[in-house]
């Protein structure tokens, strides 16, 4: 749990993870500029209150909160009583609703269904638009998971330096232990035999 003087710092990263729909230890240590630990606490709080899931098999959290759960609104009305009626926070399928029985409450009479508006709408989620949006956000979930994890090899190369590692060394032996050990040996012969040629032996 975190304490009282990181709760502000905890609400900034809560809405910026439900805006960008994106979660991980390095993303909001990069966001924020802060530690680590202080980064994986803020994530560990947020799947604590299922704002994110838990980390799958490689390390990827889902985001389970909507942008929609996200808006706070509060609407003051007054019913027939003449009593003031505040509503506290709500979602867009609650304001709807609330505005429906506000609308109620006035004495008004409830908002008319337009068939021909209706029929239109059909007709464009005919594409099928929650097949579409599930398509689009795939791509953006896997294009932030690359990037995430291109800055976690960047996290690493750092410390690797910081250490007093030669990183481009590095970089060449990865490269190296990706390949094929006898086309590796035959390549490391041919380059023998050429700098013996001239004498670089």
């Amino acid at each position: 749990m975190l304490d009282a003087s990181n709760s502000e710092l905890f609400e900034k990263a809560k809405a910026l993870v439900i805006e960008r729909q994106r979660c991980s230890t390095s993303f909001i240590k990069r966001e924020f500029s802060i530690g680590y630990n202080k980064a994986a606490q803020i994530v560990e709080e947020l799947e604590s209150q299922e704002i994110v899931s838990r980390s799958d098999h490689v390390g990827k959290r889902s985001v389970l909160a909507r942008p929609d759960d996200a808006l706070t609104l509060s609407i003051s009305t007054k019913g027939a009583d003449g009593k003031t009626i505040t509503s506290g926070p709500i979602s867009l399928n609650q304001m709807r609703q609330a505005t429906e029985t506000i609308r109620k409450l006035e004495g008004k009479p409830p908002m008319k269904h337009d068939p021909d508006f209706q029929n239109a709408a059909d007709r464009v989620y005919n594409v099928a638009a929650d097949e579409l949006r599930q398509f689009v956000e795939q791509f953006e979930s896997l294009e932030a998971e690359k990037k995430d994890i291109a800055d976690q090899q960047k996290d690493v190369m750092s410390e690797a330096k910081a250490r007093g590692y030669d990183t481009k060394v590095l970089k060449k032996l990865i490269a190296l232990r990706k390949r094929d050990k006898d086309d590796v040996a035959e390549e490391e012969a041919i380059l023998d035999l050429y700098k013996s040629a001239l004498g670089m032996g």
